[in-house]
């Protein structure tokens, strides 16, 4: 029965914080801190932090680095008590533009539903470093003679 109780904690959790990277703001950011555990492990392409107020760091410098950060959250999937949130990434950056990247987040659970890892995997050298001068053009040579077509 306490797996029960634990499992529908979590769902909770889950739709609480795709609800929060939905409406994330500068002013609401410490509204994710009643949903991680204090020992929350973050890793996406440019962060490997744990702790809270790593997290909450991270969210803030998005909003220094960029304008208009939006997430759409288009689905949550389970599976062995794992929960994987697909979603849409839009901003505009001053030197790259207005940018997007499609993304899949692996999120885990400790036993009070609070979430104690957030691993993020979507690809940053064809969505982020490809727009960058002289390394963009690298990475285009590189994937072009590793392509098949």
């Amino acid at each position: 029965m306490a797996r029960t109780e634990e499992l529908q904690s979590a769902e909770e959790t889950a739709l609480a914080y795709a609800k929060f990277f939905e409406t994330v703001s500068p002013e609401n950011i410490d509204a994710v801190h009643g949903m991680i555990s204090d020992d929350v492990h973050f890793i996406d392409p440019f962060n490997d932090v744990r702790g809270r107020d790593m997290v909450e760091k991270i969210l803030h410098r998005m909003f220094h680095d960029v304008q208009q950060p939006k997430f759409q959250i288009l689905d949550l999937a389970w599976s062995n008590g794992l929960c994987f949130m697909r979603w849409d990434f839009t901003c505009h950056q001053k030197r790259l533009g207005d940018w997007g990247v499609r993304g899949m987040t692996e999120l885990h659970f400790d036993a009070q539903g609070r979430i104690s890892a957030h691993y993020d995997y979507w690809d940053a050298s064809t969505h982020f470093y490809t727009r960058i001068p002289v390394i963009g053009s690298m990475i285009r040579w590189v994937k072009k003679r590793a392509s098949i077509s």
